[in-house]
């Protein structure tokens, strides 16, 4: 039976040993704790140096993806083959570059879709760079230049830089939670250390209460003690080594940053003095380290004008409200020399999230600055040269129409005086020619159109053989002087396209014309069409001089001719299959040339869809020679250019009408006082008074408001004809006129007419 005393004493010892117990439980659970946090700031660490790492990566990947672009447009711009190089170079590190990106590195998830929308982005943008120097390998440079206006590859790169932006960001935000969880396992690990300590103290003061109660119980205590004191030891050998790796990868983290010589890396306190320095300060800055720390960096590097206008405290302010401020701008480096620098700031937080500094990174970018403003000026110039040859182009053929007008109404003239069998065919000799100087006139017209964008089509349902035939109706004299033999095999001729039937009428008449000039006498040109798989295919054979099997793909270039041209006596202008290939492709067709080499003949295949769902209009509206009923106008000819106004008056004269002429608009006023014209044809580029100008006064006076107005010009454009109808004309005649648009006028002119008079 135990005593009281005994059972307070066996209570006692009960409690002490569960003391006993829970110390050393609290001091084990402390132990795990620290080891595990410094296991993990060790761990944090390593993460945090690998995701410098792969920062550093995308920063190397933007940075080529630039100098890929900058060479190319190089190249694009100048044409020096020189470009080409840092454009490769800079291609190989692209590959290089995404191959380490992709790689799983330690430390770095970076969530698939970002790194697909990246992989993905730097590809549109590299086939978009790519594209355009295949484009300027194949076209030229200023179809290179045309897409680069685009605006395609900006559309790409700033597709690229929102990707790497968010893998930026998400390693930023990375970072940051790698900072936060330091933090945590570093405050926890000093708790533990102190909760450790406290517990060891009133351990030792436990055992020196109980050394009284006996021999036994101290040499327990004292065991206990021992015990604690090496796990704390433990502990604080722990600390040590935690403090020391942490101020190793400190280190390391310093000697990185120092390493980096391209880029300036420092951090400014919040008095804006630099505290810390790289080598790259020394390279892009020029300052070296007892020139740069401490001084404040304000006046040192910003320009007077940034510092002056706010733009420098503002970048400091943005920085500290959203985290960083990126902003290219001119900027100094030691000595007041200025170059451009791209860079970011970036605000330095504690752990309250109170900003205790910023950190800034720079680059010199004044080469890619200066080739960037070059090749904007040479884009300027071009579009500005591009500009005047257009205008060129358009005052050229007004030139030439002019002196073409006479002649062609001359040659007309002649056609209807009935002149004898020899002066007859020297008139179809130089009519002939004639028709090929108006087609060269119109098609310098179609290139200045194309260069401009100005090419429309007029659309229209018609059947397929009346385009045929008006295309061997035109190529057929050029065929029967050269003694060529022309066949046509058209599969239905009731087939249905929706086409601008002049247009294809012009395709098809070059195409034949080619073969025709290409050829020798005797030669056998054929034209077939037929339908294929939803498609109308037009095939134009010849066996003639052939195409050399290099020249295929240039054949459809501007200005492309063969070499043997000029020996033939056949040189053109070497825009026809430019043209041709422009309009197929407007048609939304695709054509294609072949050729077995020189001598062996040529063959040129060319389809458009089939898209028309439209009737075809029927002929019982249109006039004919039938219902045009037959009479004599008095017209009035408005002409400066004294030549053109005679045979024109001539011409109408021998048509049937009263003609009078008068060489300028004041003349016309005055003429028109005594003189009751039904028609006026009226140059518009006139002395004194222009076309414009005098259909205007005709419009606005009654006893001249209801004359039929025609604008006979040089200029053939659609805003010509614009113009001319705003001013008050009915109709826009482009110079030379040929007698069939004449009669075609007057017809409906009276067979309008007529109908007004039945209906009164």
């Amino acid at each position: 039976m135990l005593t009281e005393k005994q059972r307070r004493s066996s209570l006692q010892r009960t409690k002490q040993f569960l003391s006993v117990f829970a110390v050393i439980a609290i001091l084990m659970i402390a132990s795990v704790i620290s080891l595990s946090n410094i296991m993990t700031l060790w761990s944090n660490a390593s993460l945090v140096e690998s995701t410098y790492k792969y920062l550093i990566a995308i920063e190397s990947l933007d940075s080529a993806l630039k100098d890929a672009e900058t060479g190319q447009r190089g190249y694009v711009i100048t044409e020096n083959p020189s470009y080409l190089k840092p454009y490769n170079d800079a291609n190989q590190t692209l590959d290089l570059l995404l191959s380490k990106l992709l790689k799983s590195s330690p430390g770095v998830n970076v969530p698939s879709e970002l790194l697909v929308a990246l992989t993905e982005s730097v590809s549109r943008k590299r086939s978009e760079l790519k594209r355009v120097l295949d484009l300027r390998d194949r076209l030229g440079g200023e179809a290179a230049r045309d897409l680069i206006n685009t605006n395609t590859g900006q559309q790409a790169m700033d597709e690229f830089r929102v990707a790497i932006q968010k893998i930026r960001n998400h390693e930023t935000m990375r970072l940051g939670e790698l900072k936060d969880q330091s933090n945590r396992n570093y405050h926890s690990a000093w708790y533990v250390i102190l909760l450790s300590t406290a517990v060891g103290i009133g351990l030792v003061v436990g055992v020196l209460q109980t050394v009284h109660r006996g021999r036994v119980a101290a040499e327990r205590d004292a065991a206990i003690i021992s015990e604690e004191r090496q796990r704390l030891e433990r502990a604080v050998n722990d600390r040590q080594l935690f403090e020391r790796r942490s101020n190793q990868l400190d280190q390391h983290i310093r000697l990185f940053v120092d390493q980096i010589q391209d880029y300036a890396i420092f951090t400014i306190g919040t008095d804006y003095r630099a505290t810390s320095w790289n080598k790259g300060v020394a390279k892009v800055l020029g300052f070296e380290e007892a020139e740069f720390i401490g001084q404040d960096i304000r006046p040192l590097i910003f320009t007077p004008e940034s510092n002056a206008s706010g733009a420098t405290a503002n970048e400091f302010r943005v920085a500290d409200e959203r985290g960083s401020a990126s902003d290219d701008r001119w900027m100094m480096r030691k000595g007041q020399v200025r170059f451009w620098a791209s860079g970011i700031t970036s605000s330095i937080r504690d752990e309250h999230d109170q900003m205790i500094g910023f950190s800034k990174v720079m680059r010199d970018m004044t080469m890619q600055k200066q080739s960037g403003d070059e090749l904007s000026r040479l884009a300027s110039e071009l579009s500005e040269e591009s500009r005047r040859k257009n205008e060129f182009l358009a005052t050229l053929a007004h030139e030439l129409r002019n002196p073409l007008s006479p002649i062609k109404n001359a040659i007309q003239l002649m056609e209807l005086m009935h002149v004898d069998g020899e002066v007859n065919e020297l008139r179809v000799t130089m009519d002939r020619q004639v028709e090929q100087l108006v087609r060269l006139v119109d098609d310098l017209m179609d290139v200045s159109r194309i260069g401009r964008g100005k090419l429309e089509l007029k659309r229209q349902t018609v059947h397929l053989e009346s385009i045929v035939d008006a295309a061997v109706e035109a190529s057929h004299p050029l065929i029967e002087t050269n003694h060529q033999v022309l066949e046509v095999h058209l599969g239905d001729p009731k087939m249905v396209v929706n086409v601008d039937p002049a247009r294809m009428t012009q395709v098809l008449c070059n195409l034949l014309n080619n073969a025709s000039k290409y050829s020798d006498a005797k030669c056998q040109i054929r034209l077939s069409v037929e339908s294929v798989n939803g498609s109308v295919q037009f095939r134009v054979k010849d066996n003639g001089s052939g195409i050399a099997t290099d020249r295929l793909d240039t054949i459809f270039d501007m200005y492309s001719q063969l070499g043997e041209s000029v020996e033939r006596g056949s040189a053109g202008l070497g825009i026809g299959l430019a043209l041709v290939r422009t309009l197929v492709e407007l048609h939304g067709g695709t054509i294609t040339a072949h050729s077995e080499g020189v001598g062996k003949g040529s063959e040129f295949v060319f389809q458009i869809p089939v898209e028309s769902h439209s009737p075809i209009p029927t002929g019982s509206d249109a006039p004919s020679e039938s219902d045009s009923p037959d009479r004599s106008y008095r017209v009035l000819v408005v002409e400066d250019m004294r030549a053109l106004a005679i045979v024109l008056a001539r011409l109408l004269s021998k048509m049937g009408h009263h003609v009078e002429m008068v060489e300028n608009g004041e003349a016309a006023i005055e003429k028109l006082k005594h003189f009751d014209a039904e028609v006026v044809f009226s140059d518009i580029s006139m002395p004194m008074m222009t076309g414009y100008e005098l259909a205007r006064y005709l419009r606005s006076h009654e006893p001249t408001s209801k004359i039929k107005l025609v604008a006979m010009t040089g200029y053939g454009q659609v805003s010509d004809r614009e113009k001319a109808y705003s001013a008050g004309f009915d109709e826009h005649m482009t110079k030379p006129v040929d007698i069939n648009r004449l009669r075609d006028f007057f017809r409906d002119l009276s067979l309008s007419n007529s109908q007004v008079e039945e209906a009164k």
